[in-house]
């Protein structure tokens, strides 16, 4: 994903935002001692060398959606001339050979056991089917009697370990350890099934780890089930540029986004645990995409204690998430048709839920315009979820950089100068207020965010927050602190024009069935 700039304009506003309180700002370098999620939940460990069980923290959940435990049609392997291959430990030669040149519709059993390879498995067939033995158990880099680990710690730079297209794949019961760019990377496919896998670098918090765990990118009918995802440096769990996909009963704690939805049409997510994170779970389009995202369910998952040092790389070449603080429990931007529901946060430092437009990080309109201009964020409807409390009080960890992460020092700024006003920390949802179509500001939620029925910790005052924040800015621009936060608005829960009943149509399980 291409790194996105904050405006020129933007970026003064979050100097000067920071400068007017003379708030000191930590660079990535100074920081050596990584929040590694010393706010979870009581009786969750999140501590490395933890066994954690997909099914265990997540449970075990079932969309109802008839293609997303198999094909939905578009290729198939009955009638057809069906191979399985072997292999065991010792034999990754071979099997290398064997890819290169294997029928469709072809199986291939690996052994329980390591494997090391010098390179990546390019898969380039239909209807292949990829199984081991096990995925085995987190900080478990070699394979054991009931697993089978995928080793790429010396493979070639920039390889990724599996690198597939080709339609009806799965790939099960294995675990992928230390690839050099993506552990699993599916493009340009159509049912794709990726069931009991592990993906993990040996070390935390370093931004040279892979970028992403699960990769499957601009295809069709994905899967991703009982998953397990750790240290990646940018998504453990990414789907993006696709249609339909379901993320479910899987587990994301340690990457630098925990699962990612980006640019996508009818994606459920269910029944997932994001922990240990620097932001647990977002849904986002980023400009220059030809799909604009759309109809995202975000149902039963655990996004709780998400305040793990933000480790991506700050290279030009970089993703957005570089930008995110520390602390962000679930962001969306530029989305629209997004439900969340039945999901507990909690101990997220920073906020647990953020709604922002996407101009607020590209203002140039021309360059949304391969996605339909869908920089508009709308229609979010947040019910029925456990807020427990314990988020919004430590933004960014405190380690506030206005060049690296601008949106974190702005919401710093304006909340520690907040609190001499009376302000008791982040609220539980913020928008940015950023209302690309020019509503009046006497039209209080022009965009439709939907806040009812959620569980709140006892004592709350103001659940929802809107930080309007290029009129805030401008003031505190120009010196004038004090009006900057005068224009925020804050709400409790039961603010009428909050406190609505979603979008129309709204989205059933119909809407992720195949057309």
């Amino acid at each position: 994903m291409p790194r996105l700039q904050w405006t020129r304009a933007t970026r003064a506003t979050v100097l000067a935002l920071v400068g007017a309180l003379s708030l000191t700002a930590c660079s990535d370098d100074d920081d050596n001692t990584p929040d590694s999620g010393v706010k979870v939940d009581a009786g969750t460990n999140t501590d490395a060398g933890t066994n954690t069980d997909a099914g265990s923290d997540a449970g075990s959940v079932d969309t109802g959606i008839p293609w997303d435990g198999g094909s939905a049609g578009t290729f198939s392997c009955e009638g057809k001339a069906q191979a399985m291959l072997n292999f065991a430990p010792g034999q990754e030669e071979a099997l290398q050979d064997q890819v290169n040149t294997m029928a469709e519709c072809t199986t291939i059993n690996l052994a329980a056991g390591t494997y090391t390879f010098d390179n990546a498995i390019t898969i380039r067939q239909n209807g292949i089917t990829l199984v081991g033995a096990g995925k085995g158990t987190k900080g478990e880099g070699t394979g054991g009697a009931s697993s089978t680990v995928l080793v790429f710690t010396n493979a070639a730079a920039n390889s990724n370990g599996l690198d597939v297209v080709g339609n009806l794949f799965t790939v099960s019961d294995l675990a992928v350890w230390n690839a050099k760019k993506d552990a699993i990377r599916v493009e340009s496919s159509i049912d794709v099934v990726m069931r009991r896998v592990r993906t993990e670098w040996a070390e935390a918090d370093k931004e040279s780890n892979g970028k992403y765990g699960l990769y499957p990118v601009k295809s069709k009918y994905v899967l991703i089930d009982e998953c397990e995802a750790y240290n990646a440096a940018d998504a453990g769990i990414y789907v993006g540029q696709t249609e339909y996909a379901v993320v479910r009963n899987s587990v994301a704690k340690q990457n630098v986004a925990g699962i990612e939805i980006e640019n996508t049409k009818y994606a459920y997510v269910l029944g997932n645990t994001a922990q240990d994170n620097t932001t647990g779970l977002v849904v986002f389009d980023l400009p220059g995409n030809p799909i604009m995202g759309t109809d995202i369910r975000v149902k039963n998952n655990t996004i709780t204690g998400n305040n793990r040092h933000n480790f991506a790389s700050v290279a030009a070449s970089s993703s957005t998430v570089s930008q995110v603080p520390a602390g962000t429990g679930t962001f969306m931007l530029a989305s629209r048709r997004v439900e969340l529901t039945g999901n507990t946060w909690g101990n997220n430092n920073t906020v647990d839920v953020a709604v922002l437009s996407g101009l607020t990080i590209e203002d140039d309109v021309a360059l949304w315009a391969a996605g339909g201009f869908n920089f508009a964020s709308s229609d979010v409807y947040i019910h029925g979820n456990t807020f427990q409390g314990g988020s919004g009080d430590n933004v960014d960890n405190g380690n506030l950089s206005p060049q690296l992460r601008p949106l974190g020092a702005a919401l710093a700024a304006l909340y520690t100068y907040g609190e001499t006003q009376g302000a008791k920390g982040v609220e539980h949802l913020v928008w940015d207020g950023v209302d690309p179509y020019g509503h009046a500001r006497t039209e209080l939620n022009p965009i439709n965010i939907c806040f009812a029925d959620n569980t709140l910790p006892s004592g709350t005052v103001n659940a929802i927050a809107d930080l309007d924040l290029v009129a805030a800015g401008a003031a505190a621009a120009t010196g004038n602190f004090a009006g900057g936060w005068a224009l925020t608005r804050h709400y409790p829960a039961s603010k009428a024009e909050f406190n609505c009943s979603g979008f129309s149509p709204a989205l059933t399980i119909g809407d992720f069935i195949k057309p």
